[in-house]
């Protein structure tokens, strides 16, 4: 017989009220244990997030990459990922709550009000780095097991929980990996549902997201003395030439995911005051909100009318180093509908939906993996995004509170009978 899904909700949640201290302790642990990407140093996190899952009675497991792939990358190793699962009696969907473990570096820790590994607790709000972005969200997914481990809930399907590396710096080695190959090394199932707890606000959820083009490209000219450029080619000067056609790019809009950019994050070269610079690197930090093939074949006509119309603008070399496509699941995906008919239950507020255009966020983080292999993906949660990655990031207890409260509620919703 099908369960009063709506009671089993009001218990969940205040079965969750009561465990705002357990939620704040867990999230200070947590910030006290520095975790900065770059370099990612994992190892204290990974060993206290699987201890965190025993803790609830469950089975944690730790998997990677390969050494060989992740030093390919340019990236230190070890970096492991620490997955977990809430198991129900069988033949249901898959519900992922994901957090990565990294954290943004914390600048000048003078700046902050509290030590910024310190996760000082203060008129309710926890402070540090990673507060709301995202060890938090780590906390929450612990909460969440708990009150539905302590109060019986029986579940169908499986409520799985994962803590994840290589977020902060938008890498392949966490959710890439486990999607398209660490999750079937472990014998697990690919989730059906993927929640990416991030500091969107509990009223905002991000279902869309721009693409990301980034291009590194060194511009070749030829050395000659200063006093007497025309007999030299200034790489300088082709690379302005470049940044000036790319700056011509339409940056179209979208009414979710808001408006193309494009920055140009470096422009350098030449060694001498008195030399024509024989080499130039320019870089392009490109966000489009239309497909990224529109972008590709932007930048390549205008590299092609360069040459075409000066026969000494020679590339020399080009990297295409992020390539990530727009889009998402959309706000109109039955999984989007599901999760704010929730949080309009649990809370009373409605949810509004984004694709970074209204927050300053600019990807789906985590999500981004899930949804180009085939997963209805969001990125939701507590918080607000003009906290993270700023100094003195805190997050409300009330936020903590709310967020488990929705998510458990979400996991009754889909996993139960």
């Amino acid at each position: 017989m099908p369960i009063d899904k709506k009671a089993v909700r009001k218990e969940v949640s205040a079965y969750i009220a009561g465990s705002a201290d357990e939620l704040t302790r867990i999230t200070q642990e947590l910030i006290r244990i520095p975790s900065v990407n770059p370099p990612g140093d994992y190892q204290a996190m990974a060993e206290k997030m699987a201890e965190l899952y025993r803790a609830e009675k469950l089975e944690p497991v730790t998997v990677s990459a390969t050494d060989q792939e992740i030093r390919d990358l340019g990236l230190t190793t070890p970096r492991p990922n620490v997955v977990a699962m809430h198991k129900g009696t069988g033949g249901g969907k898959v519900l992922c709550l994901d957090a990565h473990m990294d954290v943004v570096e914390t600048g000048d820790p003078a700046m902050w009000t509290f030590p910024p590994f310190s996760g000082e607790l203060h008129e309710g709000r926890i402070y540090g780095r990673g507060a709301e972005d995202t060890k938090s969200h780590l906390a929450i997914q612990l909460i969440v097991s708990r009150a539905l481990r302590e109060l019986g809930i029986e579940l169908e399907g499986d409520l799985m929980l994962t803590s994840t590396v290589d977020d902060e710096i938008g890498q392949w080695p966490g959710m890439g990996f486990l999607i398209e190959r660490g999750f079937e090394k472990l014998g697990l199932p690919k989730p059906d549902y993927h929640v990416v707890g991030e500091p969107t606000g509990i009223d905002q959820l991000a279902c869309l997201a721009r693409g990301r083009l980034w291009y590194d490209i060194t511009i070749k000219g030829r050395a000659a003395h200063g006093g007497n450029p025309e007999a030299g080619v200034n790489a300088v000067e082709k690379a302005i030439d470049l940044a000036n056609m790319v700056r011509a790019m339409d940056l179209h809009s979208d009414p979710l995911m808001g408006r193309t950019t494009m920055n140009l994050g470096i422009l350098q070269g030449g060694n001498s005051i008195n030399l024509v610079p024989a080499s130039a690197r320019i870089t392009f930090d490109i966000r489009p909100s239309t497909p990224r093939e529109t972008v590709k074949e932007f930048m390549e006509s205008c590299l092609e009318k360069l040459k075409a119309q000066d026969p000494d603008f020679m590339v020399e070399s080009l990297k295409l180093v992020n390539f990530r496509q727009s889009g998402g699941i959309g706000p109109d995906h039955a999984f989007v509908k599901t999760v704010s008919a929730i949080t309009k239950e649990v809370t009373g507020k409605d949810v509004s939906y984004t694709g970074g255009g209204n927050t300053g966020y600019s990807s789906l983080g985590n999500a981004y993996w899930t949804y180009i292999n085939g997963v209805a993906s969001i990125m939701y949660g507590g918080g607000h995004f003009s906290r993270a990655h700023a100094v003195d990031e805190y997050i409300k207890v009330a936020e903590l509170v709310e967020t488990a409260q929705v998510f458990a509620g979400l996991a009754v919703e889909l996993l139960c009978e």
